[in-house]
């Protein structure tokens, strides 16, 4: 009895080990081309909060086989990418309908377009930073099951928040506080975070959808 409860216990240990050490690093802020060059399998998402706006939901996933996006202007529009069978779909979740056409190289993943993850670097450095405006507080918080290195940044009318994935460097929760206001400006935090093991059938049941071919121009 003793050796089978010594068995559960060791097998509990290593399953907290192995959750740690995928999520290991000290939180250190990276580049857009690091992180893109690290995070290669994912599936990822994210929900914004501004003053007077709907509450806008990103979803982004990429592997091997292809990629999906949610646009960031029109909620509930999906773009799919099967490159593995050539194929686009744009998609509509809410009515659960779509149109597809052959793949085109027009339609090949062009990295990362989850710009929040980014917020950490200032889009106008050509996302390459050297991130000296960004103090650490000494804290740490998990976002979506993830360890994240909290830091801040002051800027003329007030304050960013930003919550660092230990491992991968991007941003996991990001909050901007303007002066004289404790209302949040912007609010971003990511919801769902899987790096690797994702393929096409965990981005979209197209099985859900009533789908048409689009008509050729």
């Amino acid at each position: 009895m003793k050796r089978i409860q010594l068995f559960i216990i060791s097998m509990a240990l290593l399953s907290t080990l192995g959750a740690i050490s995928a999520n290991a690093g000290d939180g250190t802020p990276k580049t857009k081309k690091e992180i893109e060059a690290a995070l290669t399998n994912y599936r990822i998402s994210y929900i914004v909060k501004n003053p007077g706006r709907p509450d806008s939901h990103r979803f982004e996933a990429h592997c091997a086989e292809g990629w999906a996006s949610m646009n960031p202007f029109y909620e509930g529009k999906l773009t799919v990418v099967n490159e593995a069978e050539r194929k686009v779909y744009l998609l509509d979740t809410v009515k659960k309908t779509g149109i597809w056409g052959p793949y085109t190289t027009d339609a090949a993943y062009p990295g990362i377009g989850l710009g929040y993850l980014f917020s950490h670097i200032s889009p106008f450095a050509g996302y390459e930073s050297n991130f000296e405006s960004l103090k650490k507080t000494g804290r740490t918080e998990t976002i979506a099951g993830r360890k994240a290195t909290i830091y801040t940044r002051t800027f003329m009318n007030g304050e960013d928040t930003l919550w660092i994935d230990n491992e991968y460097g991007c941003t996991l929760k990001y909050t901007q506080v303007r002066e004289q206001s404790t209302d949040y400006y912007i609010y971003m935090e990511v919801t769902e975070f899987k790096a690797g093991g994702v393929t096409m059938s965990d981005m979209v049941n197209l099985s859900e959808y009533k789908l048409t071919k689009a008509k050729a121009k």
